[in-house]
Order: structure tokens, then C-alpha cells, then sequence
């Protein structure tokens, strides 16, 4: 009896720990056949992960973006999806963090930043002009969906766990739509 109750009370420790980090002010605009994706993470930089950023351990997030045709009581339309990580490490001896921003598993930029908060707002902060190529795709029927994997964990001591934030996701606009 006791073996399910401590599964179940780590699992709402883990949900717990995913429910502070969110996917906020998600924004993606089509504009010449191209929809642009802008959102933060908040709440991600809370106790361990810092700590060991601090301590000189790589810290990562990856950031799972997709882009899909909303339809209505039937299956929804994959249209695209694409994966972006940063990652960044503190170098003890400069005392400077190294931030290298990956799309699709392809290095875009590597940074060096001398305060962490800066860093902080980097790994954050995503901007993506012209992320996704949807042609002649009606932009209004387009849905876009994010969600960040913050760290593994482990279930038990054995079994592994992805941490993960809510999938949030908004409509396509137009930009004549934008007030």
C-alpha cells in the first residue's frame, strides 16, 4: 500500500516542480508565407537549476515549437516542428557564461555573457523571425503550440522523468489583424 502512495506523492512533487516554469506571452504572426514565434519561460530559474548553473554543471532548456491547421472533430494537421535548446555554462576561472543557442539541432549563435541576469533573460526570451515557411497556408485556420523541457529527474531512483512545462498555445494572426 505505501509503495503506490510514495509513486504517487513524487509524481505530484514532479508535476509541482514543471508547474512553476510557463510558456508566457506566446505571440506568432504569418507575414509573406512565414509566421515569426516570440515567447518567454518564467519561473524556470528557481533553487537547483541555478545552483548548478552556478556550480559550472551545463544547464539547458529545449524548447519544442509546433506549428499545426486546427480542424475541428477530426485529427489535427501537422504542419511543422522545431526544436530549439540553449544551453549555457559558466567558465570558473573567466567568470564569464557561455551561452550557445541551437535551432533544430544546428548551431545559430554562441554568446558570453558577464552577468546572470542577462544570461538569464537570453535562455528566456525566445524570438524566432520567420521560424516556420507555411506558403500559401491560410493563417487564421494555423495554430502554434510551445512547451520547454527544463531538466530529467528520476522516479524512484531508477526510472528516468522528463520535467516539462504545459504546452500553450495561441492562433496565428495576420499582421493587417494586429490592432
Amino acid at each position: 500500500m505505501r509503495k503506490p502512495l510514495l509513486a504517487f506523492t513524487f509524481l505530484l512533487a514532479l508535476s509541482a516542480a514543471a508547474d512553476e516554469a510557463k510558456i508566457e506571452n506566446l505571440t506568432a504572426v504569418a507575414n509573406n508565407g512565414e509566421v515569426s514565434v516570440h515567447f518567454a519561460l518564467t519561473g524556470a530559474f528557481r533553487g537547483e537549476t541555478e545552483q548548478a548553473l552556478q556550480s559550472g554543471v551545463p544547464t539547458s532548456f529545449t524548447y519544442i515549437v509546433e506549428i499545426y491547421r486546427d480542424r475541428p472533430n477530426w485529427f489535427d494537421e501537422g504542419v511543422g516542428r522545431s526544436r530549439i535548446e540553449v544551453i549555457a555554462t559558466f567558465n570558473s576561472l573567466t567568470r564569464e557564461y557561455l551561452l550557445n543557442y541551437r535551432r533544430d539541432r544546428k548551431l545559430v549563435r554562441s554568446e558570453t555573457f558577464s552577468e546572470l541576469e542577462a544570461l538569464q533573460r537570453r535562455m528566456t526570451s525566445i524570438d524566432e523571425p520567420a521560424l516556420f515557411d507555411i506558403g500559401q497556408r491560410r493563417p487564421y485556420k494555423l495554430r502554434v503550440r510551445v512547451k520547454a523541457d527544463l531538466r530529467r529527474g528520476w522516479m524512484l531512483w531508477v526510472i528516468p522523468v522528463q520535467i516539462s512545462t504545459r504546452w500553450r498555445e495561441v492562433r496565428v494572426a495576420s499582421p493587417e489583424a494586429k490592432p
